[in-house]
């Protein structure tokens, strides 16, 4: 089993994915009320720490109010679990981390966790390709008796938890499960290179989708291919880390070594022969018949439906810059209502020069920033690739929440 863990400044993001994906299955919720909703569950949690943040005299502002943790066993491991194995696994899962202590850079003695004694909530996510099974596990920062978990190196404190677990289970301990998922990985890799007849980037990514990894193509701002990572069930590898070979700079000559061409014979070369002029033959024009078959249009662009209130856009995106809004987008720190999806639609409508629509899209998702200024537009100097990155930073600006006004006190 494998047990990642990041401290969120996107709760309501967080919970939300955790209960909301779909097929997701709520496993328990410890220190709460049954029978909340996702939105209610986080402004629970965030109304707990801001109540004993005002307590506190010392020590930086709390500004992340929620850690989340993934507990991704293999198959076989999770085998005839039912929802009360499920259930038991996050109780053991924050007992066990609560009992792991650390001594951070900075600190004279050791540091444990009360995970257990706070508010938190379990979702069971089913992988879409593999139907591998992980759990979700989002925990306040601050335990029920006012204390702030400590975070530092949070994911060592993960790695150690998970090791004490597989011990007690007999399980395979976190780095033979990376090295078994990174050789599988090599192999897949390999194999979909000598499948593909011609060497197509987009198309080895699009069949490593296929086989249930996701793809993450990072690009310079010449929109050249610089790197990529490639990840399933909790493990994501560097291009570099599946194999040197398969690296972006060089996975187009591991597919030519995969594909030698046929050596060319040489002929000796026979002495020309006079042969008789030939007669002249007039040219045939040939005219175009229905059993000729008519040249297909490639096509460039993908069409997105986009739904503002009662109206409905439809938003062609050249496929070139596509990845600028499926997969760059981000959401602002401050909302919690947003999606990467409502960023990414606002993104898209200011592309297509939809200004009053991507504004209303961006106020209906929590925003109140910065909007467009007048003559907004695709500049003559800017290509697709810039003039994509631009309105997905303006998108990022609209969709930020309205700052609230300050009143000064004596």
């Amino acid at each position: 089993m494998i047990m990642l863990a990041k401290v969120v400044s996107y709760g309501g993001n967080s919970v939300r994915y955790a209960l909301e994906k779909e097929n997701a299955k709520t496993v328990k919720v410890n220190n709460m009320p049954d029978g909340l909703d996702p939105t209610a569950i986080w402004y629970m949690m965030k109304h707990h720490c801001q109540y004993h943040q005002a307590e506190r005299t010392v020590g930086r502002k709390l500004e992340r109010f929620m850690t989340t943790f993934v507990l991704s066993p293999s198959k076989a491991e999770f085998a005839n679990f039912t929802m009360e194995d499920w259930a038991d696994l996050q109780d053991e899962a924050l007992d066990v981390l609560d009992s792991v202590g650390l001594t951070p850079n900075g600190f004279s003695n050791e540091i444990k966790t009360n995970f257990t004694n706070s508010m938190n909530v379990g979702g069971l996510h089913s992988d879409s390709k593999s139907g591998t099974l992980h759990l979700h596990i989002d925990c306040c920062r601050v335990d029920m008796e006012g204390n702030t978990n400590d975070v530092h190196d949070i994911h060592l404190r993960a790695m150690k938890a998970a090791e004490i677990i597989n011990m007690r289970h007999g399980w395979e301990q976190p780095q033979e499960i990376r090295n078994m998922r990174k050789v599988e990985l090599a192999e897949d890799c390999e194999h979909i290179l000598k499948d593909m007849q011609q060497f197509n980037i987009d198309r080895y990514f699009n069949l490593l989708r296929m086989k249930g990894y996701e793809v993450k193509p990072r690009y310079d701002r010449q929109r050249k291919l610089v790197g990529y990572t490639v990840g399933k069930n909790a493990s994501v590898f560097k291009a570099s880390e599946i194999g040197r070979k398969f690296m972006a700079s060089k996975i187009e000559d591991t597919w030519l070594k995969l594909h030698p061409q046929p050596t060319q014979v040489k002929t000796k070369p026979v002495s020309p022969s006079v042969a008789p002029a030939p007669r002249p033959v007039s040219p045939v024009i040939q005219t175009p018949t229905a059993s000729q078959p008519k040249a297909q249009p490639q096509i460039t662009q993908t069409a997105f439906t986009i739904n503002i209130g009662d109206e409905v856009k439809k938003v062609w995106i050249p496929n070139s810059v596509k990845d600028v809004f499926t997969n760059e987008v981000q959401i602002p720190e401050d909302n919690d209502i947003a999606t990467t999806e409502n960023v990414a639609h606002v993104a898209m409508l200011l592309f297509a020069g939809y200004i009053d629509a991507a504004t209303s899209m961006s106020e209906s998702c929590g925003g109140g920033g910065s909007a467009p200024s007048s003559g907004w537009g695709k500049k003559d100097d800017e290509d697709d690739w810039k003039f994509a990155h631009r309105c997905a930073q303006m998108a990022h600006s609209m969709c930020k929440p309205k700052p609230r006004s300050r009143s000064f006190h004596r």
